[in-house]
């Protein structure tokens, strides 16, 4: 495909997806082409006694048809192979898009409603979930969990160009706005499905490591991908199975034969060596008029107070130039009697009536025990299992997770609270 057809954050993204591996022949390829000429020549009855007047001239000659037999063998087998039959469907259906103008997708996807829009767990049941998007010049977009988290892009404004989030159905109406950088992982698959079917198109053109299935089923086709997760998981498998990118997955794209459209899309992820639906489309439409206006609850989200993430967090001398585990140790034990000099920076992700709900829960600690950090799939911080004995005399169990890419390199508790 072309690739002038995306931008510069389309392409990274696109790369991310695509393995980056070369077609190598299986280890018996060439004896079996050799094995199908030969029988093919045997077929012929080719004769391989050479004539004395015209040695020259009938070698070469059978050394040209002997080479155009096995190509021709070569390319048979290429053509029949499902990856090249699954890079047609992508194909088809990357043209079919180039004219898409809206998409408004209705999913179902195993996730708790107020975790990060990305997140998923097989344990957990399905939760209804809206992509809404205008194709314009800058991607407008939106994705809502019901009653739970909503991501929006609505475009330049002069206050800024804000990336938003905000979780529905809660007391606190605190959300929070970053600066729009483009989409990218997960959150860019499911925005724009041109973006994964060009990282499948191309990892089909090079399919080693990646296992293709096509089912015929009349009107539409079913294209079968298995693939294998993404990360460093030589650490610690805590991060497996909690995003796509980071998950052992079979993704099933459902084709109309007649237009080449996307019509359904399922991701599974393999648990215990079984397939376990982590991601349904119920439905798919494009072209569906729909304006700014239409991508969100304005009046939900003129209620909210939205923290700008962009401001760098306080230096803060105890939470830089140490381990992850040492900094887990200063944050918790400042959670006792809740010394603000320390969580003001070490919880940034956490303000407004997030912070009062953080502080109701976890005011008064005890540290039991604190381990040692790891790394796990694609999160650029470390974790932290920690033991701690809350105020009302109960033991918990904690995973935090923590990183240090700020200005100042100070770590930051960015989840497991």
């Amino acid at each position: 495909m072309n690739n002038n057809n995306y931008n510069k954050d389309e392409q990274q993204i696109i790369q991310m997806l695509t393995p980056s591996i070369e077609v190598k022949p299986s280890a018996d390829f060439r004896q079996r082409v050799l094995d199908a000429a030969a029988a093919q020549a045997a077929s012929q009855q080719i004769s391989t006694t050479p004539q004395r007047r015209v040695r020259r001239i009938s070698y070469w000659l059978g050394a040209v048809c002997s080479a155009a037999a096995v190509i021709a063998i070569a390319i048979t087998f290429t053509l029949n192979t499902p990856a090249y039959a699954a890079r047609k469907y992508f194909s088809n259906a990357l043209i079919s898009l180039q004219e898409a103008k809206t998409m408004v997708m209705k999913l179902s996807v195993r996730t708790q409603a107020d975790e990060p829009i990305d997140y998923i767990n097989p344990a957990l049941d399905f939760v209804p979930a809206t992509v809404k998007v205008i194709y314009d010049e800058t991607m407008l977009w939106s994705i809502e969990k019901k009653n739970g988290r909503t991501v929006l892009y609505k475009g330049a404004e002069t206050t800024g160009n804000y990336i938003y989030q905000w979780i529905g159905g809660q007391d606190g109406k605190t959300g929070w706005k970053a600066e729009y950088r483009g989409v990218a992982g997960d959150l860019a698959i499911m925005l724009d499905p041109r973006i994964l079917l060009e990282a499948e198109y191309r990892t089909a053109q090079r399919n080693k490591g990646t296992k293709y299935e096509i089912l015929d089923l009349g009107e539409v086709a079913v294209v079968r991908v298995s693939t294998s997760a993404q990360g460093n998981f030589s650490q610690s498998d805590y991060m497996e199975n909690t995003s796509l990118a980071e998950a052992n997955t079979i993704r099933e794209y459902t084709f109309a034969k007649d237009s080449g459209l996307l019509y359904q899309m399922r991701i599974m992820v393999m648990v215990d060596k079984k397939p376990v639906p982590v991601v349904e489309s119920e439905s798919i439409i494009f072209n569906e008029p729909l304006s700014v206006e239409n991508l969100y609850d304005k009046e939900a989200f003129s209620r909210v107070e939205f923290l700008d993430m962009e401001a760098e967090p306080a230096q803060a001398s105890s939470l830089t130039n140490i381990p992850a585990d040492k900094a887990a140790k200063i944050i918790l034990e400042a959670m006792h009697d809740w010394d603000m000099e320390i969580l003001n920076t070490a919880l940034h992700y956490f303000k407004g009536d997030v912070m009062k709900i953080v502080e109701g829960r976890y005011k008064g600690l005890k540290i039991k025990s604190i381990g040692k950090s790891f790394k796990s799939g694609l999160y650029p911080g470390y974790f932290v299992e920690c033991k701690v004995i809350m105020a009302n005399g109960k033991e918990v169990k904690l995973t935090l997770a923590l990183r240090n890419d700020n200005k100042e390199k100070v770590w930051l508790i960015d989840g497991g609270l």
